[in-house]
């Protein structure tokens, strides 16, 4: 039986619309273009002066000609990191404010189903996971890190509780044949992992979001990208963010909640920001949404999204 798979489904978008100014013509950047889902939807259903799409992965630009081809002076797409949305931006000669920058931090429907793209266990592949713009792949990873670096990485991005067993197997395998396949590793990680009937997720689902997050630098990406897209709003702006696991989410949690004024119980994530600074933003969700059954019915991909949103404070309201 082939398995059915949801191609180019904006995340929640039911409740992003609930964000998006729909009261004058507004500037939007859309920081991770994929499958171009957002993008499309807010174009033509919004007045847009001009929407500036960024993607780290030039396979997205097949998505993107449609837009061009429609909305020539409005639609943009920029290929770099988001950690780079300044320097992306400021190319051009005007420079903008801007009314919305939104984030899907989650694999596009076509990087999962690529198996040249090794980010996806269901597809046999080589190991690779490389967005765009990094210096190493998961084939690095596995057949030249020490064990202790792929337990650490395991453990620290995937939060894998077999971590140290998972490690010292790999090192075990590929002494005697690299390691080259999504196959490999996940039959590797499938013998380390206890199984569970309590446990729905694929027992290789940590491991490999731990290895891409480390090739892809994806935390730090996310932080730099946050502190910078906040200086590119203009007032009453507002940054939407959808992240997919815990450890993107606390990111985004910490960062808001510090610019809005509220401290929280750690600084790991933005130790520079210890002490009280100024406030700039207005929490708009103190807890984040939830995408409700019926969207996880018809999108299993969802069901893990958490949305939060921030909006910029006009200049007499900051602290």
């Amino acid at each position: 039986m082939t398995k059915r798979i949801n191609k180019h489904i904006p995340v929640m978008l039911n409740n992003i619309k609930q964000y998006i100014p729909d009261d004058r013509k507004i500037n939007v950047i859309d920081a991770t273009f994929g499958g171009g889902g957002y993008s499309k939807f807010i174009l033509n259903r919004y007045d847009v002066n001009k929407l500036i799409a960024i993607d780290r992965d030039d396979s997205v630009k097949i998505y993107a000609k449609k837009l061009e081809k429609n909305f020539p002076k409005t639609f943009k797409l920029l290929i770099g990191r988001f950690s780079k949305i300044d320097e992306l931006v400021f190319q051009f000669k005007d420079k903008i404010f801007f009314d919305l920058i939104i984030y899907d931090l989650g694999l596009s429907s076509n990087q999962l189903e690529d198996p040249k793209r090794g980010f996806s266990f269901d597809y046999s592949g080589p190991l690779d996971m490389n967005m765009g713009f990094s210096n190493i792949s998961a084939l690095n990873v596995i057949n030249d890190f020490s064990e202790k670096e792929i337990s650490d990485i395991l453990f620290n991005y995937g939060q894998e509780r077999y971590a140290k067993k998972i490690a010292k197997t790999i090192i075990k395998k590929r002494k005697i044949i690299p390691i080259n396949t999504t196959k490999q590793l996940q039959d590797i990680i499938k013998s380390c992992v206890p199984y569970s009937k309590k446990v729905k997720i694929n027992p290789a689902t940590r491991s490999f979001q731990a290895i891409r997050i480390y090739v892809n630098d994806e935390l730090n990406e996310l932080k730099k990208s946050l502190e910078k897209a906040e200086n590119l709003l203009s007032d009453k702006g507002r940054i939407i963010v959808v992240s997919f696991q815990s450890l993107e989410d606390k990111i985004v949690k910490d960062y808001f909640n510090r610019k809005s004024g509220k401290k929280w119980r750690s600084s790991r994530h933005y130790p520079e920001l210890v002490e009280k600074g100024p406030i700039t933003l207005k929490n708009l969700t103190n807890k984040p949404i939830r995408p409700d059954i019926e969207e996880i019915n018809l999108n299993s991909r969802c069901r893990s999204a958490k949305l939060r949103v921030a909006e910029k404070l006009v200049f007499e309201e900051r602290l």
